[in-house]
């Protein structure tokens, strides 16, 4: 523990309405959370009120892409406290579109997405909120090139963090001992689908492409408020080889179990960034089928199997390899040399440290002194199989 850390004080939030069914970006804010604490920060993970805050060693570090961010960014600025955002973002035309929501909202959204790629201006609470913001933390180095390109701004103001995971997901075999779940105790050799239940994720056409395949599927997660329509379409095409499994406590025997005794995980997601169970899988080298679109190449490389989210008829070919190839241990050895929640946290303290002694603040010790970031060795590009 440095003094350099111990002289931060960091506020952390996620997106509003997100704790009835948090997601990746929340689960990014509360692990970030903890390992920041682990590193002497102090840190809150709700608001404490300004008059609690120390303005000259304070950083207001906030999660998602929220326009319901913009005024408590105004409000930062008025106190003199620097703000990072995780803006937790993907752009793409066809996930755009196949999203949830009223068909004119998913029209304007694309449209507006397209006049972007396009060159073109159009304003938007979006740029204004990632222009507002003092440093983006993107999680991958094609999410910074998009929000340069589509937004215009300056790499300069951009650090990658990638996502991480905890080191004992390496460990589930052993941590899944104690599980008595009905299903994750007892199957084997399943296909594990894990996530929240929401048409991005592709679940219903997971289902239907592995539909008289002879493969039990579980599908683990918690439907997403609103899309409870959706979960119903998805029951209404499973067959008997499909089970549907609630959420389970994180970090929990049956956390673990789910995928201690699966034969593989898949994510034909529209877009991953990378997925965070596909972290937590890959740390225990649990064989990945993922979708091709987002930053899952970037973490992965060769080390998983990918798919396109709109050729559902090719991934029970892509699920059935992955399920003859057993453990990996170069994939969990990338997990765990690369990216945890500790790799995160000291990245983004590194970042808190150069905002606040752009303002003044003095700080001794090693993360006072800004070093590259991004060197290939610390996010490496591919990896081999």
């Amino acid at each position: 523990m440095t003094n350099s850390a111990l002289s931060i004080q960091a506020v952390l939030l996620p997106g509003p309405g997100t704790e009835s069914c948090p997601g990746g970006g929340e689960v990014q804010q509360a692990a970030t959370a903890q390992a920041l604490a682990a590193l002497g920060v102090e840190v809150f993970r709700s608001f404490p009120g300004w008059e609690h805050l120390d303005g000259t060693r304070c950083v207001l570090h906030l999660f998602g892409s929220h326009r319901e961010f913009l005024p408590l960014v105004r409000q930062a600025k008025q106190q003199g406290i620097p703000v990072v955002l995780s803006p937790v973002a993907w752009f793409d035309l066809a996930a755009r579109w196949g999203e949830s929501g009223p068909w004119l909202r998913r029209l304007q959204g694309t449209v507006a997405l397209a006049v972007r790629q396009a060159g073109l201006r159009w304003p938007s609470w979006r740029k204004r909120l990632y222009q507002a913001v003092d440093h983006l933390l993107p999680n991958s180095q094609a999410e910074a090139q998009q929000l340069v390109r589509l937004f215009g701004l300056s790499r300069q103001r951009i650090t990658v963090v990638p996502n991480g995971t905890w080191p004992r997901f390496a460990h589930a075999p052993w941590l899944a001992r104690k599980s008595t779940h009905p299903v994750l105790s007892s199957l084997r050799g399943f296909v594990l689908c894990p996530g929240r239940i929401e048409p991005r994720k592709n679940q219903l056409e997971l289902i239907r492409a592995m539909r008289g395949s002879g493969l039990e599927l579980v599908i683990l997660g918690q439907v997403v408020p609103g899309h409870e329509h959706y979960l119903w379409r998805c029951r209404q095409e499973a067959d008997e080889q499909v089970h549907f499994v609630p959420r389970v406590p994180f970090g929990s025997a049956d956390h673990m179990a789910a995928y201690a005794h699966c034969g593989c995980v898949v994510l034909p997601s529209w877009f991953e960034t990378p997925g965070l169970a596909a972290l937590e899988a890959g740390a225990s080298g649990v064989p990945l089928v993922l979708t091709a679109r987002g930053a899952t190449r970037e973490y992965f490389g060769s080390l998983a199997q990918y798919v396109d989210p709109v050729r559902p008829q090719q991934w029970p070919a892509a699920i059935r390899q992955a399920l003859t190839q057993g453990r990996s241990h170069a994939l969990a050895q990338r997990v765990l040399e690369h990216f945890t929640w500790l790799h995160a946290a000291q990245r983004t303290v590194n970042v808190y440290c150069q905002l606040l002694a752009a303002r003044g603040l003095r700080f001794s010790g090693d993360l006072a002194t800004k070093r590259p970031l991004e060197k290939k060795e610390d996010f490496p590009s591919s990896a081999a199989a």
